[in-house]
């Protein structure tokens, strides 16, 4: 009885793992740039069940094999591309194929497919949080006049080249982990240059499909109150247990 608790209690904090996650891609819906998450579930490693005794004891005593539930096993990205849509901003720009730009941070070079960037003060190339978008030469500084970039990620000011955008890739996507503000970070991946096009006055959509993960949710919230409700039917089951059969 104790073991189907524990069973059915950790599908609920499965579930509601995975509501957690759809929420947040949901709300990143309209955020450029932006991978969904999903989430991988396995069982609890399986034990032998024995019998100890009685007449149609089994030769060796054992009875098969038992789980102990579900519990989440990994968080994956999913890396694919997302709309690429016009915008006509002179500093927004799109990765038509794969690759990343690079972005210097207080903790680092930090990766992002989010290229709605903005001038700061002194005349540099940011992100929307404030950080330096990084070029061939590092930090990338513009003067005033027409800014405009080619497919190669080649940045002219009134037609003269000035910098070129740092934009990189990885062989192995697994060595990137998500760090918040859009941004991605490598756990050992080397950093390759990327072969994809630049797209001025555009930017890319997030790869989320709202409908699905609506889907997706629903399915988690009726499997999360399945186990709710075997949960609850345990707990009465004890109380019986405990309060009525104990008295006789």
């Amino acid at each position: 009885m104790l073991r189907g608790l524990y069973t059915a209690s950790s599908g609920m904090i499965a579930q509601q793992k995975i509501v957690d996650v759809l929420s947040n891609n949901i709300a990143n819906v309209n955020t450029a740039g932006y991978k969904k998450d999903t989430v991988t579930t396995m069982a609890f490693p399986d034990y032998m069940v024995t019998r100890s005794g009685g007449d149609n004891m089994p030769y060796n005593g054992n009875i098969g094999t038992m789980d102990y539930g579900v519990l989440v096993e990994t968080f994956n990205t999913n890396f694919s591309e997302g709309d690429i849509e016009k915008t006509d901003g002179k500093l927004d720009f799109a990765i038509d194929g794969s690759g990343f730009f690079t972005v210097s941070t207080p903790s680092g070079v930090r990766y992002t497919r989010d290229g709605s960037f903005t001038l700061n003060n002194n005349g540099y190339l940011v992100t929307k949080d404030g950080y330096y978008v990084l070029g061939q030469n590092g930090p990338i500084q513009l003067n005033n006049g027409d800014i405009s970039v080619d497919e190669s990620g080649n940045i002219s000011v009134n037609g003269q080249v000035v910098d070129k955008l740092n934009i990189v890739d990885f062989a192995n996507y697994n060595t990137l982990r998500k760090e918040g503000n859009n941004l991605f970070f490598t756990t050992g991946g080397q950093a390759i240059p990327a072969t994809s096009k630049v797209k001025q006055g555009y930017l890319e959509g997030s790869n989320v499909n709202p409908v699905d993960e609506m889907v997706t949710m629903i399915s988690a919230m009726r499997t999360y109150e399945a186990n709710q409700k075997s949960v609850s039917a345990f707990d009465e089951t004890l109380d019986k247990s405990v309060n009525e059969v104990g008295k006789v």
